[in-house]
């Protein structure tokens, strides 16, 4: 079994949550990632993350229809089961439920609370970062958010990139 965590982070590492209105995802990004739940079939989410994927995808009928086939799973202690709902109250859980039916390999994508307890039980295997061209504020010191642009990267090593990015005065993005 193949367990993929999928994740947006900033340039200095911040996972980008969806419910942040002070950054824009890249289009580029939201279609590579529906590329790859399409392509896997499925996708674990947990409650904050599902709602706001189903009001960004204007309701909950339209994410249905836009992901017709994907096995979506919510992962929530609190949240009951319901006729449009699956839900799993643990990682193991949600992986069971994939599995039984027929996934091999199965999508976290997110929140923080669900990545970390999927790692926290050791069940991821993959990562897939889509790293996004900003630098994104703290709790400590940046106001606001940085935008990037690209200006190199180079493999170092068999599993080491290195990513060179220029501030970015021209972006219209936070």
């Amino acid at each position: 079994m193949k367990v993929i965590l999928l994740a947006n982070i900033s340039a200095n590492g911040k996972i980008l949550l969806s419910e942040n209105l002070n950054h824009q995802v890249p289009m580029e990004i939201i279609e590579a990632s529906a590329a790859i739940i399409r392509n896997y079939g499925n996708l674990i989410m947990g409650r904050k993350s599902f709602e706001v994927f189903e009001q960004a995808m204007g309701g909950a009928d339209r994410l249905k229809a836009a992901y017709s086939g994907v096995d979506l799973v919510w992962l929530s202690q609190s949240l009951a089961p319901t006729e449009d709902k699956i839900v799993a109250s643990s990682p193991e859980a949600a992986l069971a439920y994939l599995a039984q039916r027929g996934h091999e390999t199965m999508l976290v994508g997110g929140g923080t609370q669900v990545y970390n307890a999927f790692l926290k039980a050791d069940l991821v295997t993959d990562f897939i970062f889509h790293v996004v061209p900003i630098i994104s504020p703290g709790d400590d010191f940046l106001p606001q958010h940085i935008p990037l642009r690209l200006s190199e990267y180079r493999k170092l090593s068999a599993d080491t990139l290195q990513v060179v990015y220029q501030k970015n005065h021209h972006s219209s993005r936070r």
